[in-house]
């Protein structure tokens, strides 16, 4: 039966679904036995993406580190048309310690970084060795 007077989803319900469609259940399993593994990881990949995302645009996130990009390239992979980098910088942490790291990223089509360019950086709430990108700063 259609549910025409349903209650409006908010988006973070939206990737709650999209994940147990893509990992659980019938289709879950249908996938798995239809879709091959390297694009079963690569919409992995943009799931996790768009989850990340969506933790920098809520401000649930702190700015831990800020990077200034040194390199950026381009992996081919989109999600909602924008574009996956692979970004390599160099990271100030706010304790002060500095290092080189490259990250994998979802990024804005309009506000792709450059090399020069200045970034926050927070934890990642699920994996804290790692970061997610938060975007440039002014």
């Amino acid at each position: 039966m259609m549910k025409f007077f349903k209650k409006k989803s908010e988006p973070t319900d939206r990737l709650q679904q999209a994940d147990a469609a893509l990992n659980k259940g019938l289709s879950g399993m249908l996938i798995k036995g239809l879709v091959p593994k390297e694009q079963r990881q690569q919409m992995s990949d943009g799931l996790e993406a768009a989850k990340q995302m969506q933790a920098a645009a809520s401000g649930s996130v702190a700015i831990t580190a800020m990077g200034t990009i040194v390199s950026v390239k381009d992996t081919g992979k989109l999600v909602n048309f924008d574009p996956i980098v692979l970004l390599t910088m160099d990271v100030v942490e706010n304790s002060g310690s500095r290092y080189s790291h490259t990250m994998e990223t979802l990024v804005p089509k309009m506000q792709i970084p450059r090399p020069g360019d200045v970034i926050g950086l927070g934890t990642h709430p699920a994996h804290p060795s790692s970061f997610i990108y938060m975007g440039p700063l002014d």
